[in-house]
């Protein structure tokens, strides 16, 4: 029987995370200011922010994560 490594998500993973989430957020900001509003884009990305905004919540446990940069 083999062993299973245990996997630690460091803060170093977690800043880097946080960082190519933010820079998807940005993404769809601007599929939301292009696409026809109740398009399958519009969403989709305004889906999206909300997930990315969950998630900068919970890994940081400031539901302004995002909001305020």
């Amino acid at each position: 029987m083999s062993r299973r490594s245990k996997r630690h998500f460091s803060d170093l993973d977690s800043a880097e995370f946080l960082k190519e989430i933010k820079d998807f957020r940005e993404v769809c900001i601007r599929v939301c200011t292009k696409a026809p509003i109740r398009s399958e884009e519009y969403r989709l990305a305004d889906k999206f922010i909300d997930e990315i905004l969950n998630a900068g919540e919970r890994l940081t446990g400031d539901p302004r994560y995002f909001i305020l940069r």
